[in-house]
């Protein structure tokens, strides 16, 4: 049995699922973390962590801390870079850590599952669809 790749989930998802929005986003990051599956990043968790309650993170600090995390080199900042002066260009605005994390997923050929909508205007990136 070939494995299944692997997801990078982003802060939007973790968002829903830690809050109870969405029962089918829970479920699927609940099935993607058995599978060993879920990736993240220090965009991710930065912003996981900033926005944490108090009361919730010493429930949500530790799972988070067994996730494979991505790394970034000198080239990904300067990828991340131009692919915003592109998408500008466009007229299309992005935040910063959004742009990392895309980059990261395009460099590692890993698809997102997001509920941010921007992240379909990022030329190559490909969204996990549950």
């Amino acid at each position: 049995m070939t494995p299944r790749p692997p997801v990078m989930v982003d802060t939007s998802t973790w968002i829903e699922a830690f809050r109870g929005r969405s029962e089918a986003v829970l479920e699927t990051i609940r099935t993607l973390l058995a599978e060993d599956r879920v990736l993240t990043c220090g965009p991710v968790l930065c912003e996981i962590r900033r926005g944490l309650r108090v009361h919730e993170r010493t429930r949500v600090l530790p799972l988070l801390g067994a996730i494979p995390r991505l790394g970034f080199d000198d080239d990904d900042w300067d990828e991340a870079g131009l692919l915003d002066a592109d998408l500008r260009s466009l007229g299309v605005t992005i935040p910063p850590f959004d742009l990392l994390i895309a980059r990261v997923c395009l460099r590692e050929n890993v698809p997102i599952y997001t509920t941010d909508e921007h992240f379909d205007r990022i030329p190559g990136l490909r969204r996990f669809e549950a």
